[in-house]
């Protein structure tokens, strides 16, 4: 599986159908890119990325749970 793929199996556990567009705007605007160009190299950025988003919308230990399995991809 690629990077993207991984990191939306991750994100789907908690973001259900909402997984792939969270993900396309934290890439697209936190980092500059498409998932698609995702590396092992950005998942500590994408994490701490994910968790700001999603301890506002759904509680830190919501954002800490998938923090720790992004991190747990590298």
């Amino acid at each position: 599986m690629t990077v993207e793929q991984d990191c939306l199996a991750v994100l789907a556990k908690d973001l259900g159908p909402a997984a792939r567009t969270f993900l396309i705007r934290v890439c697209r605007q936190q980092l500059q890119k498409e998932p698609t160009m995702l590396q092992t190299e950005d998942i500590d950025r994408l994490a701490l990325l994910c968790y700001a988003g999603i301890q506002q919308a759904l509680g830190i230990p919501t954002a800490e749970k998938v923090k720790k399995s992004l991190m747990e991809l590298k």
